[in-house]
């Protein structure tokens, strides 16, 4: 069983990099949540070696993906995965029967 060896130029690596930086996914949120700046650059470099070899084709996948970082973002992990074992509140399920119960009583 061999291995697939993938080489990435200079200039190819240079282009990744920028997509991830002007989407948000710099040196700061290396440091601040680097889980979420590996799987931006992981996601990225998998595109680029499955042949999307367009600037601006990479950018509007990872803005597709994983959206832009910085400040606005929030990370939604704690709630989704309390969420995903014990399923949506009631109040969440069914927004508008919930309100109209609690306007009634």
């Amino acid at each position: 069983m061999s291995s697939i060896e993938y080489k990435i130029s200079p200039s190819d690596f240079e282009m990744i990099r920028s997509v991830l930086d002007d989407a948000g996914y710099d040196v700061s949120v290396l440091v601040e949540d680097q889980s979420l700046f590996n799987t931006a650059a992981l996601l990225v470099t998998k595109l680029f070696l499955s042949g999307v070899d367009s600037r601006s084709a990479l950018a509007a996948k990872l803005e597709c993906q994983l959206g832009r970082a910085g400040k606005h973002r929030q990370s939604c992990g704690l709630s989704l995965s309390r969420y995903a074992i014990q399923g949506l509140p009631i109040e969440l399920q069914f927004p508008h029967a919930y309100k109209s119960s609690t306007v009634a009583n």
